[in-house]
């Protein structure tokens, strides 16, 4: 009984609280530093997207949450789109991608519960 207790607390340690996704949104902004509005994603938004246009006069930059997010860069003659993704919140401050720090924290609990349970099995 107390081995299903202690993984029973284990594993509410390393479950986080459902949320919806925030991303930093703007719609054709001629820079990155207009566009700072953090929004709370619906629920089935499963990425930030960040677009940046680089036309003959200039940039543009839109950012949204997206729910099929596919990353792809298109240049021709110096005229051209990216689009980038990343999945944590307001992970498209700038554009780029970052790293998702909750898989450490699941390994880590993952390997308490194994130390917990190695005398047990």
């Amino acid at each position: 009984m107390k081995v299903v207790l202690v993984a029973l607390l284990a594993a509410a340690l390393c479950v986080g609280i459902v949320h919806s996704l925030a991303c930093y949104t703007c719609t054709n902004q001629g820079s990155n530093s207009k566009c700072m509005t953090a929004t709370n994603c619906t629920s089935d938004a499963t990425a930030c997207q960040t677009v940046v246009g680089n036309y003959l006069v200039g940039i543009t930059v839109t950012k949204t949450c997206s729910s099929s997010c596919v990353p792809t860069s298109l240049t021709v003659l110096g005229v051209g789109t990216t689009t980038s993704c990343c999945s944590t919140d307001l992970c498209n401050v700038s554009g780029a991608t970052s790293v998702k720090t909750s898989y450490l924290l699941l390994a880590a609990c993952m390997g308490v519960l194994g130390l917990l349970m190695r005398d047990k099995l």
